[in-house]
C-alpha cells in the first residue's frame, strides 16, 4: 500500500474560492459547515464573485494565490456547474498544498505546476453531512472534507486513491512558434479588463506584443504607459499582459479569450 505522503502539521487554515457571490448566504453556509466541524479553522476568502460556472477562472485564482500560502493549507473551491452528476469530487495534495474540490478542470493550473500529486476521489459517505443536497455538495460534501483536512485528520480517510493522470483538465492552448514569433491567445480577462495571455516573456524582456493590429513593447509596469493608453507587460503570474492604464484593455481593444497574441522576437522588437 502507498505511504500517505508528510508534509508537517496542519495550519488549520481553509481558503475558499467559489462563484456564490455575495447575496444568497450560500458562502455563509458553507463556512458554517466547516466551523461546526472544526472550530478552530481559520478561513480566507479569495474569490466569490467569479462567473457563474466559469471553471477557468477558478483554476487562474487557484494558480495566482496557492502556493502563497502555508504548506498544508486546504483550498476549498467550488465552481461546479456539474453538481450532483457524474463528476467526481476531489481531494488532492500538490507541491504541500491540499485541494478540495469537483473534477472538473479547477485544478488545471495547481496540476500545471508539477510535483508529485496525490488525488483521492470523496467517496466516504460518514465525512459528510448527514443530509446531502444534489444540488450544494459545496455546502454537503466539499465542507465537511476541508474540514476533516485543516484539523489534521488523514488524506486517506476520503476516499480511494486516483490516478493523476485520470483527473480532468481543461485544454489550455500551447503557444506556437511560426514566421511571425511566438503565437498565443488570451485565456483570461481579469476584472480590471487586463488581458492575460499564455505566453512567457523573453528571459531579456526584449520583445514586442502584437493583439489586434497594435504592437506594444514589453514594458515593466502599467504606469509605463500613459493614462488611457495600452500596455503589454509580464503580470504577477510570470505570463504576458495588455492593459490599459486606468481603463480596461478588454474594452479598449474590444477583445475576449480566444484572442490571437504574437510575441515577437527581439530582433523585430525596433
Amino acid at each position: 500500500m502507498k505511504r500517505a505522503k508528510r508534509i508537517g502539521a496542519p495550519p488549520g487554515i481553509v481558503t475558499l474560492t467559489t462563484d456564490f457571490g455575495g447575496a444568497d448566504g450560500y458562502v455563509g453556509a458553507v463556512k458554517g459547515v466547516i466551523l461546526s466541524r472544526f472550530r478552530g479553522a481559520e478561513i480566507v476568502d479569495l474569490a466569490h464573485d467569479l462567473a457563474p460556472g466559469d471553471v477557468r477562472a477558478a483554476s487562474e485564482v487557484l494558480l495566482r494565490a496557492a502556493p502563497l500560502f502555508p504548506a498544508r493549507t486546504v483550498h476549498l473551491c467550488v465552481v461546479d456547474p456539474g453538481v450532483g452528476t457524474a463528476r467526481r469530487g476531489l481531494a488532492l495534495l500538490s507541491n504541500s498544498q491540499l485541494y478540495v474540490g469537483p473534477d472538473n478542470g479547477v485544478f488545471t493550473g495547481v496540476l500545471a505546476q508539477g510535483g508529485d500529486p496525490l488525488a483521492r476521489a470523496l467517496e466516504n459517505w460518514g465525512l459528510f453531512r448527514d443530509a446531502v443536497s444534489p444540488v450544494f455538495h459545496g455546502r454537503d460534501v466539499f465542507a465537511p472534507i476541508a474540514a476533516h483536512l485543516a484539523s489534521g485528520r488523514d488524506l486517506r480517510d476520503v476516499g480511494p486513491e486516483v490516478a493523476p493522470a485520470s483527473l480532468v483538465r481543461l485544454d489550455d492552448p500551447v503557444p506556437v512558434a511560426d514566421a511571425d514569433g511566438l503565437r498565443g491567445q488570451v485565456i483570461h480577462v481579469d476584472r480590471f479588463g487586463n488581458l492575460v495571455t499564455n505566453l512567457c516573456a523573453p528571459a531579456d524582456g526584449a520583445a514586442s506584443v502584437e493583439i489586434a493590429g497594435r504592437r506594444l513593447a514589453l514594458a515593466r509596469t502599467y504606469g509605463d504607459a500613459a493614462p488611457g493608453e495600452l500596455v503589454a507587460v509580464v503580470g504577477s503570474s510570470g505570463r504576458v499582459e495588455i492593459a490599459v492604464n486606468g481603463a480596461s484593455a478588454a474594452a479598449a481593444l474590444g477583445t475576449s479569450a480566444g484572442a490571437v497574441v504574437i510575441l515577437r522576437a527581439p530582433r523585430e522588437s525596433s
